[in-house]
């Protein structure tokens, strides 16, 4: 039997978004979409919110111009692909309110043509309010973390109130999947309707361009590009600037290594975002802590094409975050042979168990003693990139989606 899969493409928008946005969630949003699409027995229709709706469409033509999108009649379609036209050849975007007026409209004809069956499924965003009202269409969510209440101090704005917001549209007759058992088990104490009966913990993955570089012409060019000096190792560590994600200890803790060990030949490469209400203190404290521009490279936003090339050939990479809902960083470095120092909390353990080096987040000495372990033992470095390899191979977007799909398919046809 055929299954009809309506699937929120709202986040996959953030292809055209080339900064912090682009985050792990969009990731997975973007390879379960992908992995479902493969599925012969499977029907998917895009569903985009109306602020992203004008995005929606270009996603849809560009990458994925034989999918269905949620909304569309006949002659709304035609209105909308001629205004969606025009504002591509006077090179703007259309105003917001334009994009809800007929998104709304689309809506109204399609209440009226037919009652929508089978499932609905969001990889992040809350369920919107016209799929209560559709009552064969069974509802679920993929839900990441539950940061912003473990850690309120951090997350005082939009965060807190997108999780509130996801709160509200759901019920306990909706099914979540969790990306991992600790994010599942602190759901549970805050989302009062996450039960044993509704849930179903489900690991994420990493790409399969994720894998081991040799090519020495490549990693010369990217590191070029990256401005990693030709004369020097380094370690890389690729997230965004937040608080939670423990970037000051790291590199406080990595120019005492440096010091205490009279290192010349090792350089640190950042990769990534950051959170505009945090970067004026983590310029001032790397400031105070006079780490000279040889040793601390800032390298911003990383392409994708260059990211297994900068796990490739770095030395070590480290993700000591003080708390992770799953942590696809550590499994995609793993995934291309590069040994891993992480921190031992949240979800961290899950993906990279004994395959990597794993420490207390707040612990300087253990933070110098991880470094000086893969500086300074050449042998058990390797010990750990194969160990990586080995262990990565667990995970699969394949595996992921086969479960979501399966749990989907038990729920839509069982009698």
């Amino acid at each position: 039997m055929m299954l009809t899969v309506v699937y929120d493409g709202t986040i996959l928008t953030n292809v055209y978004r080339k900064n912090s946005e682009r985050s792990g969630v969009f990731f997975a949003a973007m390879n379960i979409f992908k992995e479902i699409l493969k599925r012969s027995d499977v029907r998917v229709i895009l569903y985009f919110s109306p602020a992203r709706f004008v995005d929606g469409i270009h996603l849809r033509n560009e990458f994925f111009p034989g999918v269905d999108i949620l909304f569309e009649s006949k002659k709304a379609n035609k209105i909308f692909l001629f205004l969606v036209a025009l504002s591509r050849k006077i090179n703007s975007s259309l105003p917001f309110w334009t994009s809800s007026l007929i998104q709304k409209c689309c809506l109204f004809v399609k209440k009226n043509e037919v009652k929508l069956q089978g499932t609905y499924f969001s990889p992040v965003f809350e369920f919107p309010a016209w799929t209560a009202k559709q009552d064969l269409l069974k509802r679920y969510l993929l839900l990441h973390d539950a940061i912003p209440y473990k850690f309120p101090e951090y997350y005082r704005d939009k965060s807190f109130l997108f999780l509130e917001k996801v709160r509200r549209s759901c019920s306990d007759k909706d099914f979540f999947f969790f990306v991992s058992q600790n994010s599942f088990r602190d759901y549970k104490n805050v989302y009062p309707f996450v039960n044993d009966g509704n849930s179903l913990v489900n690991h994420l993955a990493a790409n399969l361009n994720f894998k081991h570089v040799c090519d020495a012409f490549l990693i010369k060019t990217v590191r070029k590009k990256y401005g990693i000096p030709a004369n020097k190792r380094y370690v890389f560590s690729l997230c965004t600037l937040e608080p939670r994600k423990n970037l000051i200890r790291t590199l406080r803790t990595f120019l005492q290594f440096v010091k205490k060990n009279d290192v010349l030949d090792l350089v640190w490469v950042l990769g990534g975002g950051h959170w505009e209400s945090f970067i004026e203190q983590f310029n001032k404290e790397i400031e105070d802590l006079s780490i000279c521009k040889d040793l601390f490279i800032r390298a911003g936003y990383v392409d994708d094409a260059d990211l297994p090339i900068l796990y490739s050939g770095a030395e070590w990479f480290v993700y000591t975050s003080q708390y992770e809902g799953f942590g696809l960083p550590p499994l995609e470095a793993m995934q291309c042979g590069c040994p891993v120092i992480t921190s031992n909390n949240s979800s961290l353990p899950e993906v990279v168990g004994d395959a990597g080096v794993m420490i207390d987040w707040n612990s300087d000495e253990q933070h110098i003693a991880a470094y000086e372990k893969y500086y300074f033992n050449e042998s058990f470095r390797k010990l750990k990139s194969l160990e990586g390899l080995e262990r990565s191979k667990r995970f699969s977007w394949k595996k992921t989606t086969d479960l979501i799909l399966e749990v989907m398919k038990r729920e839509a046809f069982e009698c």
